[in-house]
């Protein structure tokens, strides 16, 4: 399992960072003392990363924060949380690596089709000038060629 819903209650001892828990959770997310766990009020905000220390004396379904990290999360005491083993430095840094390489791929291809729109855009205005100016030029040879028939030079 590599989450958990657990109710938050407030720690006694405030020390912020820092989150205690039963073990018997710590054997359900795969991690030991002092790792780093992810704190999550829903699945779309921001997580708060805490380090969790096993206490006998938490109540299963529970898990005991600081009132800095409950405000950090954004909820109350007695809110229900999802509790998630933080992934290792190096896969939270190649996820970062990709999501920005798959950012900067997406500018650039609508930069790319931008400048194109814009190219074809400026195409079509260059044929139509250059269609108006056939046409203007023509019209004004053909007048100048009536006024030099009727001159008979």
């Amino acid at each position: 399992m590599d989450s958990v819903q657990l109710k938050i209650q407030e720690r006694a001892f405030p020390s912020r960072g820092r989150a205690r828990l039963n073990e018997v959770y710590l054997k359900q997310l795969g991690i030991s003392e002092g790792d780093e766990v992810d704190l999550f009020k829903d699945p779309s905000a921001k997580p708060v990363a805490v380090t969790v220390f096993a206490d006998t004396l938490v109540e299963e379904g529970h898990i005991r924060l600081s009132t800095e990290d409950i405000a950090s999360i954004g909820v109350a005491p007695g809110t229900t949380i999802t509790v998630k083993k933080r992934p290792p430095l190096a896969d939270r840094v190649k996820k970062g690596a990709k999501d920005s390489a798959e950012s900067v791929r997406a500018g650039a291809k609508g930069a790319a089709e931008t400048i194109r729109g814009k190219a074809k855009g400026a195409e079509k205005d260059l044929q139509e000038s250059a269609s108006t100016a056939k046409e203007t030029l023509e019209k004004s040879s053909e007048a100048l060629k009536k006024k030099l028939s009727e001159k008979d030079l």
